[in-house]
């Protein structure tokens, strides 16, 4: 999709301190704010745009939630998702003034919802990828922060924003979800503060870990299992690759919301240095979900082929059909490992 903002002044943070003055001089003159986040929404996306859209609505600002793609159930729990409209149920001539996009590095993972901005929309970025192209008038990226969930606590605490129990849960589910579970890297001694501030702000955690992934529908559990039995292993068993068919989601009868984290699936395995699931999208495209760890850069990967993402845990569409995308990256997951040496 090609993007509609140009010749924008922009002005870029990437420090973990929130430009709450540049933020804010923006939304004082807002009336009505589209809040969005990325296609294919994950934790972290649905939940810092349910927590942003409640400190809005505090502000007293005309919110809109749109997204692009479904909701995975497991997120259906979160107060207030109902609010978020996907692009096709929103009027063709709704006007906005200011467009507040998480966690997107660029303006095309927004995807269908970017119809509605334009350069007369004034837009403020909220991401911590460390790609990010700085697309708006206002643009804060920490890419040392776990989630922009994270981020968004920190902007919280600096306006004075009183974080409610729901805004709690909402927060930590970005934070669980998008570290992890506290696994990856990226989880630093002030994310495990922050959860530890939700925690007394009322988000539950047996709640929220239950509701996430111990209370999967019976597709997703059909589908699991599909995609558990494809799994093969290339180069000494460094590399862990999982497929998911149109066939395994009819067979399932599940949606693609229900692949959310499969991928997390191939680094349970001894030896493994970097994993893939292959998800067949039409006869000449393959979308891959990449993980990593011990030094090989997933997102330079991804980034061959028009994605990206983070360090160990990135995406991408190969414009190839399964088999030979499958072939295309085992070829380049195996000069990855070499290379790593």
């Amino acid at each position: 999709m090609k993007s509609k903002l140009t010749h924008r002044n922009r002005l870029t943070f990437t420090e973990s301190k929130p430009p709450v003055d540049e933020i804010n001089a923006l939304l004082e003159t807002s009336r009505r704010v589209l809040v969005v986040s990325h296609i294919h929404p994950d934790g972290d996306a649905l939940g810092s745009q349910l927590a942003f859209a409640a400190y809005l609505e505090h502000l007293g600002k005309d919110v809109v939630l749109v997204r692009d793609d479904e909701i995975p159930a497991k997120y259906e729990w979160l107060d207030g998702i109902d609010k978020i409209l996907r692009y096709d149920d929103c009027k063709e001539n709704i006007a906005f003034d200011t467009a507040v996009i998480l966690e997107c590095p660029n303006v095309q993972r927004v995807g269908q919802v970017a119809r509605f901005f334009d350069d007369r929309t004034a837009i403020i970025t909220i991401d911590h990828h460390p790609d990010n192209d700085s697309f708006g008038d206002v643009n804060w990226t920490n890419d040392t922060a776990s989630s922009v969930g994270e981020m968004l606590f920190e902007y919280f605490t600096e306006v004075g924003f009183a974080i409610n129990a729901s805004v709690a849960e909402q927060l930590f589910t970005a934070i669980l979800t998008d570290t992890g579970q506290f696994r990856y890297g990226s989880t630093s001694r002030r994310t495990m503060e922050i959860a530890g501030q939700l925690i007394e702000a009322g988000a539950k955690t047996q709640k929220i870990c239950d509701m996430v992934y111990f209370n999967l529908q019976p597709s997703r559990m059909m589908l699991t299992g599909k995609v558990l039995n494809s799994i093969e292993f290339h180069n000494q068993q460094q590399i862990c690759l999982l497929t998911l068919t149109q066939k395994m989601l009819a067979e399932s009868e599940a949606n693609d919301a229900d692949s959310d984290g499969l991928v997390d699936y191939t680094l349970y395995n001894v030896g493994v240095q970097v994993g893939a699931l292959l998800k067949e999208i039409g006869p000449e495209s393959t979308k891959v979900s990449l993980r990593s760890r011990n030094g090989i850069n997933v997102s330079e990967i991804a980034a061959r082929f028009g994605g990206g993402g983070h360090y160990n845990a990135s995406g991408c569409t190969i414009p190839m059909a399964l088999e030979q995308a499958r072939k295309e990256l085992i070829e380049i997951l195996t000069e990855a490992i070499e290379a790593n040496r």
